[in-house]
């Protein structure tokens, strides 16, 4: 069972959502339709509301007009990127109206347009907390190691076969004088070169793994996960999956889709019930 806290939703809403519905400039100049103001009217009415089904009716109301938004925003503007503000604040419509699945993936969204972003990180964060406890979460993404990783996160997937054939370039050639010379200094840098030539290999082969398989949450709730692609499979967990499971499409078939959990299980699911995080493979 999800551990929901009408409360404690709601104090997480009254933390950090009342600052991120102030939507970026950019969203509104993008999308000049009365969506996105009609949307924060009612997220702010929601906040205000003390009833507690009269809120999530709300919440689940200014999801939708966030959805529109976005939607709008995409059509007029199909080469430009959303906002991750305005994801942000379709998380946290979502999350005051208890649609888990839809508020990961909102979340989601925001931070493959601005992964830096703190609020949506924090909301993120959150929501996982909501799931049930045998359900596994992401973690590497939590993990920063400074500033040289995050130069790296910057260089694309594409480019790092090119640097590895320089570094490799760069070792053979210190071997080669190595030889003639003998030199210990030598010999160590082209052990240094070695490893950092080893260590970008092991990269590139990473991001093309990653490439190919396909992030996407779990939207519908109570999902049976199989252990083939067939309605008629036995179960691969005990307990049907939740909404708001993050997980990898590593195999598609008809329709159904084999994913992997991120502590490495594997199932099959209903097409019907993920949601891909990128916006590009939903189209």
């Amino acid at each position: 069972m999800m551990r929901w806290s009408a409360m404690r939703v709601l104090w997480m809403l009254l933390a950090f959502g009342p600052a991120s519905i102030v939507v970026a400039d950019d969203a509104v100049t993008t999308d000049p339709t009365a969506y996105l103001q009609q949307a924060i009217r009612t997220y702010q009415s929601a906040m205000d509301e003390t009833n507690r089904d009269r809120r999530i009716e709300l919440f689940a109301r200014a999801e939708t007009l966030f959805t529109q938004a976005i939607s709008s925003q995409r059509r007029r503007a199909p080469d430009q990127s959303i906002s991750p503000d305005l994801y942000l604040n379709q998380g946290n419509a979502a999350l005051g109206a208890e649609r888990l699945g839809v508020a990961v993936l909102a979340y989601r969204r925001a931070l493959t347009v601005d992964p830096n972003h703190r609020r949506a990180r924090q909301n993120l964060d959150f929501a996982r907390t909501l799931l049930p406890d045998w359900v596994p979460t992401p973690e590497d993404d939590a993990i920063s190691f400074g500033s040289i990783v995050d130069w790296t996160e910057s260089i694309k997937p594409d480019h790092w076969l090119g640097i590895a054939a320089i570094v490799f370039l760069l070792t053979m050639t210190l071997a080669a004088f190595y030889l003639r010379t003998e030199k210990p200094v030598v010999r160590n840098l082209v052990v240094v070169f070695a490893l950092v030539w080893i260590g970008i290999v092991a990269k590139s082969w990473t991001d093309q793994r990653d490439t190919e398989q396909r992030d996407a949450v779990v939207m519908r709730a109570e999902v049976t996960a199989r252990s083939a692609d067939s309605i008629n499979a036995p179960p691969k967990f005990r307990q049907p999956v939740p909404a708001g499971l993050e997980v990898s499409i590593t195999d598609d078939r008809d329709d159904w889709v084999r994913v992997r959990l991120s502590d490495g299980r594997e199932a099959w699911l209903p097409a019907s019930a993920i949601e891909p995080v990128s916006t590009s493979d939903r189209d």
